[in-house]
């Protein structure tokens, strides 16, 4: 799966899944745009990937999702960068600090927000990069879901709506695209130990699980870089789901 020469942007990069996917495409030879709101984070992640992999090219960008103001800077610098933009992997979003409880609780300004981040940006980054690719007539669109939604979690239901939402753009950003040589995808994380969660909290749910271990964000790597390379271009309109069985208990 080689991504040599490729330019790829991944949002929510850094920390967690997106970190980890960042640091798989440098290593299959990808140019990444690392880009999320968390400056100083990203700036140590960069740092990171650069010490355990010298060869790696990469660089940073500060970036509000939820602004499409910038997030067309972000495509725009791109561009100026490295002269296109090959790969959109869109990771950025907000689960952690939300309430949890009935539905009939939750506020409208967090329902808002959390659909403001979640959906409108995704939204905004593959809006902002489809024009791009389009010129190429070849990319790659990979949204970061959740398998919540096929579990259909209580009491996190502004986030499973949220992710819910990006498959009906997945699908149809996925037909309209499909005859400029453009694929769009999307992958279902599971439960992944990104220090959300105890480690003991965690390996009790993996119990409940097909494969009885805890997710981490590097079982994310291989498939998302298989969406992205060459040997993923006849691949479109999927949702993959990457949570050791989890949804179907």
């Amino acid at each position: 799966m080689d991504l040599s020469n490729k330019i790829a942007i991944i949002t929510g990069a850094a920390r967690g899944i997106g970190l980890a996917i960042c640091a798989r495409f440098c290593r299959a030879g990808a140019c990444v745009v690392m880009a999320d709101l968390d400056s100083e984070g990203l700036e140590n992640s960069a740092a990171l990937i650069q010490q355990e992999n010298p060869a790696a090219r990469c660089m940073t960008m500060t970036v509000d999702v939820a602004d499409r103001p910038s997030v067309e800077r972000m495509v725009e610098q791109s561009i100026a960068a490295f002269g296109r933009i090959d790969i959109l992997v869109s990771n950025a979003g907000i689960w952690k600090n939300l309430t949890r409880g009935p539905f009939w609780q939750i506020s409208t300004e967090e329902w808002q927000h959390t659909f403001r981040i979640n959906t409108d940006g995704a939204f905004n980054c593959a809006s902002a990069v489809a024009a791009h690719l389009i010129r190429q007539q070849s990319g790659r669109i990979i949204f970061i879901g959740s398998a919540a939604i096929g579990e259909a979690l209580a009491h996190i239901t502004q986030y499973c709506a949220s992710k819910s939402a990006l498959t009906g753009l997945m699908r149809c950003a996925a037909r309209e695209l499909g005859k400029d040589g453009i694929t769009v995808n999307m992958v279902h994380p599971g439960q992944i130990d990104t220090g959300a969660f105890s480690r003991e909290q965690m390996e009790e749910r993996a119990l409940q699980k097909f494969i009885h271990r805890v997710g981490m964000p590097e079982d994310l790597e291989g498939i998302v870089t298989l969406l992205a390379s060459d040997e993923g271009s006849f691949i479109t309109a999927q949702q993959i789901y990457v949570d050791g069985g989890g949804v179907l208990n």
